[in-house]
């Protein structure tokens, strides 16, 4: 049933124009489906599973590798292969919904983008320490006279253990409203990567677009992430080997949003 759902959807899919879609999106907005994104993603996944499963081992592999080399490892890991090995898994399931090859080799077709994606990730760092270094100025600069009192307690050996938890309840209550921020621009720039990778579009546009088009629904935008988090948190329990199921099925769920919303055209990566 699953199966024919995605031929389907593959047979009824249409050449769009990227500019004029987003056009449409944005004047007239659009349905969002949750239930046919897992359905459509785990349609995608079961197609090929194994070769999924195995690109995930390669991706820990590869980030557990950049980890023991220092400085060089984690800027090369952070700005050039995460982005570059996380599309990999949305360029296999354009791939396996346009009927195209399925060769494990077109998991590392992001290589091809690999410096638009890097300036990409790049943009997103300084857009996300824009918000989170202000805020923790002023968040820390709030709290300055309870840690001089901390510090002045702790030297005259007064260390009351109410004075600090209090301290840090409060520094706690401070940054929950930081989480929801970041939380909002994550889910807003969502779209980012797809929309470079397969809307051809550069890496501040694709930004810009991603947050224009996930705000148009981001409650339901917000709910589909709550349900990929508790899908993720389900394979973890189950032993963690869950996870290499349900971490490309969150991959494949997101494309095929994309896919449904916006719209991807065969022509979009070449063989």
């Amino acid at each position: 049933m699953e199966n024919q759902m995605l031929d389907e959807n593959i047979s009824q899919s249409e050449e769009i124009n990227f500019d004029e879609k987003v056009k449409n999106l944005l004047s007239n907005g659009y349905t969002f489906d949750l239930g046919k994104y897992i359905s459509t993603g785990a349609s995608i996944l079961g197609k090929n599973l194994g070769s999924f499963i195995g690109y995930l081992l390669v991706v820990f592999i590869i980030s557990w590798i950049c980890n023991f080399i220092p400085i060089i490892g984690f800027i090369a890991n952070t700005f050039f292969l995460t982005p570059v090995l996380y599309i990999g898994f949305a360029i296999m399931a354009f791939r396996i919904s346009k009927n195209k090859s399925t060769d494990f080799s077109k998991f590392f077709g992001g290589f091809n983008f690999i410096g638009q994606l890097a300036l990409l990730n790049f943009l997103l760092i300084i857009i996300y320490s824009a918000i989170i270094i202000p805020y923790l100025i002023i968040v820390l600069g709030s709290q300055i006279n309870a840690i001089i009192e901390l510090v002045s307690n702790s030297r005259r050996g007064d260390n009351d253990p109410m004075l600090v938890l209090q301290f840090f309840l409060d520094l706690i209550a401070k940054l929950i409203p930081l989480f929801f921020i970041m939380l909002i621009a994550q889910i807003g720039f969502t779209f980012s990567q797809y929309i470079l990778v397969f809307g051809k579009k550069g890496a501040m546009e694709a930004i810009t677009l991603s947050f224009k088009i996930v705000w148009k629904k981001f409650i339901s935008f917000f709910l589909f992430f709550i349900v990929i988090f508790l899908i993720n948190i389900a394979g973890a329990i189950c032993l963690v080997v869950g996870l290499l199921y349900t971490i490309p099925l969150s991959m494949c769920a997101m494309y095929a949003a994309y896919d449904s919303i916006v719209g991807t055209n065969t022509s979009d990566i070449e063989d």
